[in-house]
């Protein structure tokens, strides 16, 4: 049985000629192909879906995926926009932390990749610094200027033990960086996991969610990298298990 995997998309209201001058809802092809050869079946969720839709879309899939995309409002953790935030879209923000609610009632398997992992703080009571040069001790290039290529190794982390994390990338590991957030305060219902040598939390995985969350990009790392790959494994193997459940 092949689970089916949500992954909510991005949206772009630019008017773009190759597209009838219309915006699109998008998402990038490497978390679909990752999805995919993990044995899973991905369907792009539009974020202008309606939120009474999410319901019903909660009951129709086994697992979600939380991509990475734009800066999370600070509205949703109580802050006002600094001048160092990035471009924001309330309504991606509103309609993942209601699927997340939903998902989280459930306990449906979920994986949160950057963005996706902030958002999860976020929805479960954390902040984000707005911007890394906001955090006191920073001493390693994380954000999303990174020059190497996306699926370069750029930076190393440290894996507390006893952890999925731990299992799939043991005591150390290197990971890409393309962020310019990252997490604050973090949620009560979180426990991170891994840290940058900086002290930026690089994982999480969730207390009493079924939820797991990286601040790095394996979508661009799987092919090549075992480790990461192991993460959507997890998710397709999590999702086998809630589909049974049903």
């Amino acid at each position: 049985m092949q689970p089916i995997i949500g992954i909510i998309g991005n949206f772009n209201g630019t008017l773009i000629p190759e597209h009838a001058n219309l915006p699109i809802s998008y998402i990038g092809q490497g978390y679909l192909d990752a999805i995919k050869k993990a044995g899973g079946i991905p369907v792009i969720i539009t974020p202008r879906t309606s939120l009474a839709s999410i319901s019903t879309l909660i009951e129709r899939i086994d697992g979600l995926l939380l991509p990475g995309g734009k800066d999370v409002d600070p509205y949703f953790y109580d802050e006002e926009p600094s001048l160092k935030l990035g471009a924001i879209d309330s309504t991606l923000d509103r309609f993942e932390i209601e699927f997340l609610r939903q998902a989280y009632e459930k306990n449906l398997p979920t994986l949160g990749i950057c963005r996706g992992l902030q958002i999860a703080n976020v929805f479960l009571g954390g902040s984000l610094y707005q911007d890394l040069s906001d955090y006191s001790t920073l001493s390693v290039k994380h954000n999303q200027y990174q020059t190497a290529p996306w699926q370069e190794l750029t930076h190393s982390i440290k894996v507390t033990e006893n952890n999925l994390i731990a299992d799939f990338f043991g005591p150390y590991a290197r990971v890409n960086s393309f962020h310019h957030q990252a997490l604050k305060t973090i949620a009560p219902k979180l426990s991170p996991v891994a840290y940058s040598s900086d002290g930026i939390v690089e994982a999480v995985i969730g207390e009493d969610f079924n939820f797991l969350g990286v601040q790095w990009h394996p979508e661009t790392l799987y092919q090549d990298h075992d480790d990461s790959f192991k993460l959507f494994v997890h998710l397709i193997c999590e999702a086998k298990k809630f589909a049974k459940k049903r």
